[in-house]
């Protein structure tokens, strides 16, 4: 049996780690079997097969949202736990972004780790969390953005919630997230809670056929920083390469990591609508512009993070994205 083999030290094919997931997702696995395996992958490590194959079995039993085919689909989104309490860095970027004209469809939750996760603020925002699949296909066929609230799109993890409740620690499930989305963005930026995971999830994303993807982890952020050094996997054309990168090297400042905290949902919220309209602190700009500038770069918008910046820069002072949100705000609450 998997949870056997698992307990043992045994590594699982990705096809194998798939079943395993859908047994969790179908609701036929018993609490002490889950727990018994969650706990032995934890101490052991997954592999990138397997957290591919867990992945794929989470993916196929999401509620999908079927936008349009296109070259690139974005998700920007972060694994949460780092604990750094900063405001909602990705949710922003991913209005700038959209505000250039890449796609997004951002996948994302309530707060992990800070007092406001990108659920929190939209909702702050004016977007209706709870707008069916259909209205967010819609949003992002027609204005480019859509989020979809996790909650919501995987109700298959309702069989594993108790276990993970119980568990009371970090799981494989903590990293999943990311790796789901359920319009199948084909590039991502991900941000990481440890720097090990940056090659490891690259890999997952070569498993699973993603077109390009970049995973950071920022001296301590669960996305690129302003306030340190930045461990990064680049995805591009089937090769990784690693590397780290220093703000200044994209024409970035340094900055306290205090200059880049948040606070409640409405707070936050007023950050966000602050930076997508121009305004802003200039650590709050630089930290929204270098993840952005990534994004692009990861999109294949621009040639170099520093362009991505440079561009990033201009959307935020001519309120594109501020547009691009309120059109979708709007258009949720009509659905």
């Amino acid at each position: 049996m998997t949870h056997a083999r698992l307990m043992n030290g045994e590594r699982l094919t990705q096809a194998e780690a798939a079943a395993f997931m859908q047994e969790v997702m179908a609701g036929e696995m018993s609490g002490v079997r889950m727990a018994a395996s969650l706990a032995a992958l934890r101490v052991r490590g997954e592999t990138p097969e397997e957290i591919a194959g867990f992945a794929q079995a989470m993916r196929d039993n999401a509620v999908r949202v079927n936008v349009a085919p296109r070259e690139v689909l974005l998700d920007v989104v972060g694994t949460g736990g780092d604990g750094a309490h900063t405001f909602n860095i990705s949710t922003t970027t991913a209005f700038v972004v959209a505000g250039a004209g890449v796609p997004v469809a951002k996948h994302g939750n309530r707060a992990a780790s800070s007092r406001a996760g990108s659920a929190d603020v939209l909702e702050a925002l004016g977007v209706n969390l709870d707008a069916p699949p259909e209205v967010v296909e819609d949003a992002i066929n027609t204005l480019g953005v859509g989020f979809m609230f996790a909650r919501n799109y995987h109700p298959a993890l309702r069989h594993a919630a108790p276990v993970r409740s119980d568990l009371a620690a970090r799981t494989v499930f903590n990293i999943l997230g990311p790796l789901s989305n359920p319009a199948g963005a084909t590039h991502l930026v991900v941000g990481v809670f440890k720097p090990e995971l940056t090659r490891t999830l690259a890999e997952v994303l070569r498993l699973l056929g993603t077109r390009g993807a970049t995973v950071v982890y920022g001296d301590g952020l669960d996305e690129f920083t302003v306030c340190g050094v930045n461990t990064v996997s680049g995805l591009r054309d089937g090769e990784i390469i690693d590397r780290q990168m220093h703000p200044e090297e994209a024409g970035v400042s340094l900055h306290a990591r205090e200059a880049i905290v948040g606070g409640t949902p409405a707070e936050n919220a007023e950050i966000t609508r602050a930076l997508l309209t121009g305004g802003g602190t200039p650590a709050q700009q630089d930290i929204v512009a270098l993840n952005s500038g990534a994004a692009l770069r990861t999109a294949g918008r621009v040639e170099s993070i520093r362009e991505g910046v440079d561009q990033a820069r201009e959307i935020m002072r001519g309120g594109q994205g501020w547009d691009v949100l309120q059109r979708y705000a709007e258009l949720t609450r009509r659905g």
